[in-house]
Formats: structure tokens, sequence, C-alpha cells
């Protein structure tokens, strides 16, 4: 794992055109001791407090840090997720809302409620990092987000077998007289 470190550690570096002197006064890890974090070979393991260090002060996941991009991209992955779910449903909510009331401004020319797509796209952005940013600050365990993930799945089949369920009722004929029953 301490091989993994040092070349992540070397790939910030690098893409970053940092110097291990300009990391260390990032981080407040001394020079010498990132020397030893970034060897090619028998680097050492940084402690739990250096790895937050340079997570938090070179702008990277811990998970990333210390796991690579796999473990880091599956959560965020399922953050995003559930973040964009419940940004879109506040969406469709609005828009359903505005109809009932009978808003006939509801879309007009290009705009949505008097809103550009790429307004709509800044606005429901921002909003989805602020859920993602909660979704995080609640500590979410990657369980919970799976489970949230096999129950939103659940819901979308029983939502499809309901409308298939009422397009092939509207599309049968009606049962009484002369139709043989």
């Amino acid at each position: 794992m301490s091989d993994e470190v040092s070349n992540r550690l070397r790939i910030l570096r690098d893409r970053n055109n940092w110097t291990v002197a300009g990391m260390a006064e990032r981080t407040g890890i001394p020079k010498r001791t990132l020397d030893k974090y970034m060897l090619r070979q028998g680097a050492s393991l940084p402690g739990l407090e250096a790895l937050c260090a340079l997570s938090r002060d070179l702008g990277v996941s811990l998970d990333w840090l210390v796991f690579g991009v796999t473990s880091a991209s599956e959560n965020i992955e399922l953050i995003v997720d559930r973040a964009a779910d419940h940004v879109v449903n506040l969406f469709a909510e609005t828009l359903l809302r505005y109809n009932r009331e009978g808003r006939a401004d509801l879309i007009s020319s290009e705009r949505i409620l008097n809103l550009s797509p790429e307004e709509w796209a800044a606005d429901l952005g921002q909003r989805a990092a602020e859920k993602a940013n909660a979704i995080l600050a609640e500590g979410v365990a990657k369980e919970d987000l799976l489970r949230w993930r096999a129950a939103r799945k659940e819901r979308m089949t029983e939502l499809l077998r309901d409308r298939f369920d009422e397009l092939t009722e509207q599309q049968a004929p009606p049962m009484g007289k002369g139709n043989g029953n």
C-alpha cells in the first residue's frame, strides 16, 4: 500500500508541476518526510494525520489517496446518483405544481418557467452539489447508498409495472355484451 500512496503522491506532484518543497509548504509536512513518502521503492506509509493533511491540503479525497480511483469513483457515483435524483425530483415537482396551478407561462419560447436550459442546468447543478455535500456531511456509509439505490430500483420497477398495466388496460377491448363473453 505504501508504494501505491507513494505513486499517487508523485502523480499529484507531476500533474500539478509541484516541487516536493512546495508540497511540504502546502501540507506542513517536512520535505524530508515527504521525500520518504514518495520513494519509488520502500516508501514509508504516512500515518493517519499525515494522510489527512495530504488529502486536505493537496485537494484530493482520502479515498483516492489511499485506495485509488476505483474505490473513490464508486462512492462518488453513488453520491452523485442520490443527489441528482433529489434535484430532478424537485424540478419535476415544480413543473407539475405549476401545471396544476394552470400557469400558462410554464414553457414559452426557449424557456421553462422563464429560465433557459443553461440557467436550469446551473441551478440544478448547484443544488445537486449542495445535496452531495449534505450527504457527505451526514457521514453516509456506502452500504446505505447501495440500499437506497436498490430501493429506488425496486420503486422504479413498480412504477413501470403500474404504467404498463395502465397502458394495457387502455388498449384492451371493453368487456361486456357483444364480445363473446
